[in-house]
């Protein structure tokens, strides 16, 4: 009897739930890893017009906006750290 008042009593002070805001925080959730996915995923056609980049100019490019042509999709760049000394490329760290 007691184990159970105690469960009551700890059950009473939980919040209650609001369907709706958890719904929303669930699609915001679901959004950003998507976006990260994406992300992650277009990684390999940028070091691959990077290296296109460098074949055809003999260097790499100085900024990542000299492959968007390359590219031939529109792409969020900002989201990528990259080195212009050795064209290396990664995601930026979320």
């Amino acid at each position: 009897m007691a184990v159970s008042c105690l469960m009551l009593s700890a059950a009473c002070d939980q919040k209650p739930k609001n369907p709706v805001a958890e719904h929303g925080d669930a699609m915001i959730d679901a959004y950003q890893k998507s976006k990260v996915l994406r992300d992650t995923a277009s990684l390999s056609s940028v070091k691959t017009a990077i290296q296109t980049f460098h074949a055809e100019n003999g260097r790499y490019p100085s900024e990542l906006s000299e492959i968007r042509d390359l590219l031939g999709a529109e792409y969020d760049l900002s989201v990528y750290s990259y080195n212009s000394s050795d064209g290396s490329v990664a995601l930026k760290q979320q």
